[in-house]
């Protein structure tokens, strides 16, 4: 995992988007107004989708972070002493957009909402820092999961799907440049879900007419793939 200094104490994020800016004077503050947990190997501290009210700061040991890409779950990164996590979710009130499990024998000092919030509401510059980072993060997370689909058709078909459950617009010429497809592709895909009644296109807005059905289609392709490797 590539962290920035994080050590050093300045504002910095990792490659995996977790974000890194207490200074070990910070740290120890955590450590005071918090309390301490510990964790056996492979036990599950959160699952992805939980609601967040803590942050955990890594006295001994190590967590591993997790993702369920597709059908399968994805090691994003693996935390250690000193590292701190959780921060996300605390601050902006989304469910945890990943698991956390320790890798080892763990030990936690554990801060909930009221108390980290008390911390960053003493630096106001640094609370809105935080909350614009946070929200940039989400929309990378987001979008993030589509890059492990590596069968375009299914990538296009699970972007249209969840896009269409957040009661977002679809605008047919975007999709290609958010996914990372050419254009040309994203067409083809589009007009033959059309063709089979999945979807509907009305200018440039693509609507999803059976959402139960577009997520059977995306499990026949995923089956596809299994079996004709």
């Amino acid at each position: 995992m590539n962290i920035v200094s994080h050590k050093m104490g300045i504002l910095s994020i990792d490659r995996e988007g977790y974000i890194y800016y207490y200074s070990k004077k910070r740290r120890r503050k955590m450590a005071e107004i918090g309390y301490e947990k510990k964790l056996a190997p492979g036990e599950v501290l959160f699952r992805e989708g939980d609601p967040g009210d803590e942050m955990y700061l890594i006295k001994k040991g190590e967590i591993k972070i997790t993702k369920r890409i597709g059908d399968q779950e994805k090691v994003l990164a693996v935390l250690k002493e000193g590292d701190f996590f959780g921060e996300m979710a605390i601050i902006d009130g989304s469910p945890r957009s990943a698991s956390a499990i320790a890798a080892t024998e763990t030990e936690l000092v554990i801060v909930d909402r009221e108390a980290f919030l008390k911390q960053i509401r003493e630096n106001p510059f640094i609370e809105y820092v935080l909350e614009t980072l946070i929200k940039r993060l989400r929309e990378t997370d987001e979008l993030l999961k589509y890059m492990f689909i590596k069968n375009e058709e299914r990538r296009i078909a699970t972007y249209l799907l969840n896009t269409s459950r957040s009661g977002e617009k679809i605008d047919v010429n975007k999709i290609g440049n958010i996914l990372g497809i050419e254009d040309s592709k994203v067409k083809e895909v589009i007009s033959k879900l059309v063709r089979n009644n999945l979807l509907s296109l009305e200018g440039n807005v693509v609507k999803v007419k059976d959402e139960k059905l577009l997520q059977e289609y995306i499990e026949y392709i995923s089956l596809k793939e299994k079996f004709e490797k």
